[in-house]
């Protein structure tokens, strides 16, 4: 059984369409495709649902039929196989909640208005996989991109050398209006004219360039700047990159999608970066310095604090990645470990235990102190 219109758009029977508009707006910033959390087959199912229901709840005379008979009542407004994107007529209403991306989604064009009226291109998308050093320094990168443009040898017309008629079926409009009598009274239902496919031209001779089409497909070469600090998943647009549009309609745009590989030294988190060091034990407990690789490559002295324990992390400030829309940076956190050999030798073993002998719980600080003084003069026998 179908899921409850209002159920779907979370809005109660009574709602006004000012309310019903909204709640779909909100629901499909959160559900779209490109932008929604959820596997991509899971976002485009809840996706279609919700604007099946925008779809029937928006419209007057639909949401009459649905409230009268329920899902019954509004099938026939939707093909044989249900509801489908060439159904929904809604899209001017939502076109400022993701700009082009509904252009690809509705096939380039809406529901209601002539495919010989000029409209844009689909956007196109494009997965670019960057280094955390990219990260860090940005890059230039060249993209070899295959999108449609307009058929030069026959301007877009899809006619031989640009010869086209207005087409004597639907008279220019791009569409054909059909009456069918049902139980619920007359049902208006406006497709595509089949002659010229919704175009409103029809030719004697197909453009044997693009069959028709008034498109080709080619690669173009586009040169684009990766701005340091970007994160897994932003996108870069670049506009008028994508398909060519129709009937001289702008074309859509080229989005990039950023993915940042996994480095084998340096884990991210936001705008730090972590990293690890190996020391020796005399350096844990009387402090030191231990050599700390960058991600640019710098060599940088890491001052280890006198009784440091294993796991503790230390700071490098100022040498992390780029914030983002900032010019300064975040730090490296580095964390440090204690190499324990597998081997000793006999001496190296009897130091050791002279050692672990010598300590004992200390009750005041000037047990500590004596402590101090066993534990660097066996250090200073073992690395002596």
């Amino acid at each position: 059984m179908p899921r409850d219109y209002y159920e779907i758009l979370g809005v109660e029977k009574t709602a006004t369409p000012e309310e019903i508009k909204k709640a779909y707006r909100s629901l499909a910033k959160k559900h779209h495709p490109d932008v929604s959390s959820d596997p991509k087959e899971v976002a485009e199912a809840k996706f279609k649902e919700i604007s099946e229901a925008y779809e029937v709840l928006s419209d007057q005379e639909k949401r009459s039929l649905y409230d009268q008979y329920g899902h019954d009542g509004v099938k026939q407004q939707f093909g044989a196989d249900g509801f489908s994107w060439n159904d929904f007529t809604r899209a001017e209403d939502i076109s400022d909640i993701f700009g082009d991306l509904f252009g690809g989604m509705f096939g380039g064009g809406r529901r209601g208005q002539s495919r010989n009226a000029p409209s844009q291109g689909e956007s196109l998308r494009y997965d670019l996989e960057i280094t955390l050093r990219d990260v860090l320094e940005g890059k230039k990168v060249n993209l070899d991109v295959p999108h449609t443009v307009v058929c030069d040898p026959c301007k877009g017309t899809g006619g031989k050398d640009g010869k086209v008629t207005t087409c004597q079926t639907c008279g220019g409009a791009g569409q054909v209006q059909q009456v069918r009598r049902s139980p619920f009274g007359n049902m208006v239902t406006v497709s595509d004219c089949p002659d010229c496919r919704g175009r409103g031209r029809t030719s004697a001779e197909k453009c044997p360039h693009c069959r028709g089409s008034g498109r080709i497909t080619k690669d173009s070469h586009i040169d684009l700047k990766v701005p340091p600090g970007m994160e897994e998943g932003m996108r870069l647009r670049v506009t008028e990159a994508g398909n060519a549009g129709y009937n001289g309609g702008p074309p859509g745009d080229l989005f990039v999608v950023i993915h940042v590989k996994q480095d084998k030294v340096f884990d991210r988190d936001g705008s730090n970066l972590w990293t690890g060091i190996t020391t020796s034990y005399p350096k844990l407990v009387l402090g030191g310095e231990e050599t700390v690789k960058t991600l640019e490559g710098e060599k940088v002295l890491l001052r280890i604090p006198q009784g440091t324990q294993v796991g503790t992390v230390l700071r490098i400030v100022g040498k992390g990645l780029p914030r983002t829309n900032s010019s300064s940076r975040g730090d490296l956190m580095v964390r440090v470990s204690i190499n324990v050999p597998k081997k000793v030798t006999d001496e190296e073993r009897e130091l050791l235990m002279k050692l672990d002998s010598s300590i004992k719980p200390a009750s005041s600080g000037k047990g500590k102190s004596k402590l101090s003084k066993k534990i660097k003069d066996t250090l200073d026998d073992i690395t002596r």
